[in-house]
């Protein structure tokens, strides 16, 4: 805890933009002593969450100066501020130790993230609210303040950057969630999983919808799945807008699905529908709990601006949510509402659970987090990456030329994962002088994050001549950032001088006599007389500068080649890895849209290799899989050749043809096996991923003709499924960790550490032989009373032993008054609660049975 010494040192506390909390002492008063010894633990442990503690003594020199030092009962509170505002007052009532300190002043830290529901209505409009976009962790608690509570915030701070969090101090908030039957004094925990079944359901969705070409029902709108971004055009701003649209649907994929609309094509009744008025171009967000869309003001401007306008709607928060005054004293818990005292938690708490179970809680997350935490002991070597603050950041970019910023957070796994593979990029071009690749610690640099509008780890923005380029999209691994920084540091396109370098370009020499870095090569063969089509396709190649490489002749060279393939004018697309067909030519229409996405999608190859990296682009052809499972041995060569021949007879162009690797204990094994449990290899799979069902082919010699007939009566539903993919859900590989159980644990070992530590202040204050009152104990009277107790507390059970056989059916032979429903008789008879709307509910004889199932299993805990 920081002690300050003059005003100077308080107003700079207190104009942090990070929260701070100040004391200020004017007298002693009861408790005070224990109060910042607290205060002086818990200040170490907030500085790790940016929060700064002070102590202010008011004396007779600063009680004219200081305000607080005059307000009364100031000597009760503590001020929390943030940006010289007041945030809130805290009483020492409910700041009494670590734990309620910890947790109070985290509440205020994370008040936009964490909010306080007290109903079922508040809870349900933020479930809904976020409902497709993060999963959301629910607690309910008996009040602010307690270790529960601090834990629950100290996860929330490590993690609200990918989860929703919030608070429920009133159980009726939280009674109608699942096995959420618990007494008020239980702790609970609930997690509503919402963002995966979305993202999978958005890879289906359309790129770019087409009103009203595709209809006027927007599919990811009506299946309340995204927000919406509406792009208005007519007739002369088509191209612009499409091309816009097609761009921001790559910005924000699975994010906000984007709807293109011709306004020429619509009536004023649907012009009125969608509530537009104005001019075009135009662009509108309408975020799933608005009414109406929101149009961004002003002419049309350029895409960066468009995205800043989405980013800033869809980061727009709610009037409720930065309400800080919304918080009620009554939701913070006193020292009068605990029944035992809290101690600090620190390192060596831990000792008693095992080191097995913290191994479980460090790993537990994914296979990223896990990797990072494998690696830590080695940490990444960043000696070559520029680490810029809010001092040096605006100057790199401007004075350099091209500047790649990795924003990240140190606690993040994801950004740590990249960081690794940041750094090993920035060695394979460390000769390079310009030294572009630098990073920004958004855990320390706040500010520079959030004018940047950083709202996702890792973000990797590129930057030209000062001002910013774009976002990096591709792979988070070395060789891809080596191939981006290549890529934009060569000139775009490449001009073919002539037509020498038209067949170097052929064998993958460019003319600067440096090779071609990427898969993929675009080249424009045209002539003097194609401006129109040269600047399309210099449009094309601006905005797919960081993916490929893109070349050009525009003087007719290539028609003086000898036996060239390609005539003039043509734009063709170089597979340089694909030997079945290597290249693509585009015949389609002179728009920048239509010819991006021909060029995007004509860079997969014909038949690749099923590869993590390569299955989103696949997955979003929406094409079946035809699936060849191969090993090493000769057959496997064979049923190749086969694929391939069927492949260049481009006889299925409705069917994606990969392969994959099927050796014993690889991946493709693995996808066999689901697929088919006879585990034969070399093997042809008819995958269908968005009908679920799976047909293998079983020929024991299949050649081109068969497996041609066997595809096409799997097209025409001439063969059953070999097999119905399950649906499932998606659960962590890794089981839970109890929270609740050590929480028990921990609340058991202070009671413990409590009963040990008042016998040895006893001792200490009173001595050996002494009880709490200074008298001498009796030894004998002491020992004749354990004995006493002793006997009663067995007389106690043997007569709860007798009670609970007297209401046995052993003593009720009769039975009573027999009923003709219940033969048995009433009395005695466990029944089970009548269900209501899926629930059960609580009836006499239910209650009996819960009370005494309640005694066996103390406590249900509920398992992340």
């Amino acid at each position: 805890m920081k002690k300050i010494l003059d005003e100077s040192e308080l107003d700079n506390l207190r104009q942090r933009n990070e929260v701070s909390a100040v004391y200020y002492y004017k007298r002693d008063i009861p408790r005070l002593k224990g109060f910042l010894k607290e205060l002086d633990k818990t200040a170490e442990y907030l500085k790790l969450y940016g929060v700064e503690v002070g102590f202010f003594d008011c004396g007779i020199l600063h009680e004219a100066k200081e305000p607080k030092c005059n307000e009364h009962n100031a000597e009760f509170q503590i001020f929390t501020y943030r940006s010289n505002h007041v945030l809130l007052e805290l009483g020492l009532e409910t700041m009494f130790d670590v734990n309620s300190i910890m947790s109070n002043i985290l509440q205020l830290v994370l008040i936009h993230d964490v909010p306080i529901l007290q109903s079922v209505e508040e809870r349900i409009e933020y479930e809904n609210k976020y409902k497709g976009e993060k999963d959301i962790l629910f607690t309910y608690q008996k009040a602010i303040g307690t270790f529960e509570h601090r834990i629950f915030m100290e996860v929330a701070f490590a993690y609200h950057d990918k989860f929703k969090f919030a608070v429920c101090t009133n159980k009726q908030a939280v009674q109608d969630l699942k096995d959420s039957s618990f007494s008020p004094s239980e702790k609970s925990i609930y997690v509503l999983r919402s963002t995966l079944a979305s993202f999978v359901k958005s890879l289906t969705y359309p790129k770019v919808f087409m009103m009203p070409s595709d209809g006027m029902e927007i599919p990811f709108y009506q299946d309340k799945g995204l927000h919406v971004g509406y792009f208005f055009y007519n007739k002369d701003s088509k191209d612009t807008v499409l091309s816009a649209a097609s761009d921001t649907a790559d910005a924000f994929f699975t994010n906000m699905g984007i709807v293109a609309v011709d306004v020429d094509r619509l009536s004023p009744e649907e012009k009125g529908e969608l509530d537009f008025h104005g001019s075009f171009p135009a662009v509108a967000c309408h975020k799933r709990n608005m009414e109406k869309p929101v149009f961004m003001e002003g002419n049309w401007g350029k895409l960066q601006v468009i995205h800043q306008f989405l980013i800033g709607q869809l980061n727009k928060q709610d009037s409720h949510e930065s309400d800080v005054q919304s918080i009620s004293s009554d939701d913070f818990i006193s020292s009068e509402d605990m029944d035992e005292d809290s101690e600090q938690f620190n390192e060596q708490d831990f000792e008693q659970f095992g080191d097995d179970e913290i191994e479980e809680v460090e790993t537990q997350d994914d296979a990223v987090a896990e990797a990072v935490y494998q690696s830590r002991r080695k940490l990444p070597q960043v000696d070559l990456i520029d680490a810029l603050t809010d001092k040096t950041f605006p100057t790199t970019i401007k004075n350099k030329d091209l500047v790649f910023v990795l924003f990240y957070l140190p606690f993040d796994d994801k950004s740590m994962a990249f960081l690794y593979a940041y750094a090993d990029a920035s060695k394979e071009i460390e000769s390079d002088p310009a030294r572009p690749l630098t990073r920004v610690n958004c855990h320390d640099w706040t500010d520079v994050c959030g004018n940047e509008k950083i709202n996702i780890y890792p973000t990797m923005r590129m930057y030209r001549n000062g001002k910013m380029l774009k976002d990096y999209k591709g792979l988070l691994d070395s060789k891809a950032v080596v191939t981006t920084v290549k890529l934009l540091n060569q000139s775009n396109p490449v001009n073919l001088v002539d037509s020498t370098s038209i067949m170097d370009l052929m064998n993958g020499v460019l003319p600067n006599s440096k090779q071609v870095v990427t898969e993929t090569v675009v080249m424009a063969l045209l002539d003097k007389s194609h401006y129109t089509e040269l600047k399309v396709y210099k449009d094309v190649a601006s905005q797919l500068e960081d993916t490929m490489t893109f070349t050009y002749n525009n003087d007719g060279a290539a028609s003086k080649i000898p036996d060239f393939k390609f005539k003039v004018p043509s734009i063709v697309v170089l597979r340089r890895s694909d030997i079945l067909k290597p290249h693509v030519v585009y015949i389609g229409k002179l728009e920048v849209t239509e010819m991006k996405d021909f060029i995007i999608k004509a860079s997969i190859p014909s038949m690749p290799e099923l590869t993590v990296e390569w299955f989103p682009a696949l997955y979003r052809q929406q094409k079946p899989f035809v699936i060849l499972f191969l090993d090493e041995y000769q057959e496997s060569a064979r049923l190749k050749k086969v694929m391939e021949d069927i492949v260049i007879s481009s006889k299925f162009p409705m069917l994606q043809f990969v392969w994959m690797n099927a050796d014993p204990k690889s991946v493709g094994r693995s996808v066999l096996n689901e697929y088919d449990k006879d585990n034969r290899v070399p093997e042809i799979c008819y995958v269908d991923l968005k009908k679920g069902i799976v047909f293998n082919n079983k020929d024991e010699y299949p050649v081109e003709d068969t497996v041609s007939e066997w595809l096409t009566s799997v097209m025409n539903e001439k063969i059953e499924p070999s097999k119905v993919l399950e649906q499932g859900d998606w659960k962590p590989k890794k089981h839970g960790y109890d929270f609740l159980s050590l929480i028990d644990k921990e609340n058991e070992r202070k009671k413990k550490k409590k009963q040990r530590n008042q016998g040895e202040r006893i001792v200490e204050e009173h001595g050996v032989g002494f009880d709490k009152d200074g008298r001498e104990i009796n030894a004998e009277e002491e020992r004749v009373k354990a004995e006493t107790k002793n006997l009663d507390s067995e007389e106690d059970e043997i007569r709860e032993e007798l009670v609970a056989l007297h209401k046995t059916r052993l003593y009720k032979s009769g039975g009573g008054r027999r009923h003709k429903d219940h033969p048995e008789g009433s009395e005695g008879k466990v029944t089970s609660p009548p269900e209501v709307d899926g629930k059960y509910k609580a009836t006499a004889d239910s209650a009996s049975h819960q009370g005494q199932k309640s005694k066996e299993h103390k406590s249900k805990h509920t398992e992340l």
